[in-house]
């Protein structure tokens, strides 16, 4: 095996091993957490949504 192959075949593996790491988060509980000063919705906590999508996006003006 030269380097080149061995290379190919270390990137390969930390690649799948990167995606098995993600992956461990998907379809976990959200911590519990109170919502303020959201004035479209009547939920006081991420449990409203329970057994719902939920798209949680962050803004941020700098």
């Amino acid at each position: 095996m030269n380097l080149k192959q061995l290379l190919r075949t270390a990137l390969v593996v930390m690649l799948l091993a990167a995606a098995t790491v993600a992956q461990k988060g998907v379809g976990a509980p959200l911590p519990a957490s109170q919502l303020e000063g959201f004035s479209q919705t009547k939920a006081k906590s991420l449990d409203d949504y329970a057994g719902r999508a939920l798209l949680i996006e962050i803004f941020a003006y700098w």
